[in-house]
């Protein structure tokens, strides 16, 4: 079988692939950090903190509201992956027309048809692995649903330790839930980039490290993550947990 792609594209695939896999480590770094500035590392404490003090509420109707609110949104981005996973398909039965239509704009390089159908190929891979992220995300979401129902009530006889453990192991599932989904919305922004790699090997490289940039800039650097960080309220007698 023959590649349609040539040196310079593969060494762009390359570079995608290391930043992609690259940002995904980092971003899971700084989570792990105690004190790191990084967006899932600020909700996870929040996450924790919403936790134990839903041990105290008698009433969690809104707890519970809160809960499906983001299974909510986590499912529209599911179903909205099986509709793009549709439409990539349908752009491969007709790889010769966008191969055509592409060679008429002035900045884009020429491709052939195979080159159009690898690279459409590649973002039905992104797709598929969104798809998977995504729900399993929102599986997560509902397994927490069933332990925040289990949660037991605020004038029930339970030690520390008990409400510790269960503080942090439902923070430490809601935050792998949020962390899925954290992987299923980046697979967007990279499937993006592929969508420029239709215009040529430049536009491609520029579009991944424009991708990297934006999310290294509103997931750590951002007006919104201090925010988040800067609005959390830990209990006095909060534990350490388990910050795995």
């Amino acid at each position: 079988m023959q590649i349609p792609f040539d040196i310079p594209e593969i060494a762009a695939l390359a570079y995608f692939l290391l930043l992609w896999a690259g940002y995904a480590r980092y971003a899971k770094y700084r989570a792990k950090r105690e004190k790191g500035a990084s967006l899932s590392r600020s909700l996870r404490d929040h996450r924790e903190a919403w936790a134990r003090r839903l041990l105290t509420r008698e009433m969690r109707m809104t707890d519970a509201s809160l809960l499906a609110s983001q299974e909510r949104v986590v499912g529209f981005f599911a179903s909205a992956t099986l509709l793009l996973m549709a439409g990539v398909l349908t752009a491969l039965t007709t790889s010769d027309q966008i191969a055509e239509l592409s060679s008429h704009i002035p900045f884009a390089e020429h491709q052939s048809n195979g080159q159009v159908e690898a690279k459409l190929a590649l973002l039905l891979v992104i797709l598929i692995y969104a798809f998977f992220k995504v729900t399993w995300s929102l599986r997560q979401y509902g397994f927490a649903a069933v332990v925040m129902g289990a949660a037991p009530d605020a004038e029930e006889d339970v030690s520390a330790e008990q409400s510790d453990r269960f503080a942090c192991n439902l923070a430490k599932l809601m935050d792998s839930a949020g962390h899925d989904n954290n992987s299923g919305l980046r697979a967007y922004y990279f499937g993006l980039s592929v969508m420029c790699w239709l215009f040529g090997t430049v536009p491609f490289l520029l579009a991944t490290t424009i991708t990297v940039l934006v999310l290294y800039r509103r997931e750590v650097v951002s007006n919104t993550v201090a925010a988040i960080r800067q609005s959390l309220v830990a209990l006095p007698d909060a534990g350490d947990g388990d910050k795995s």
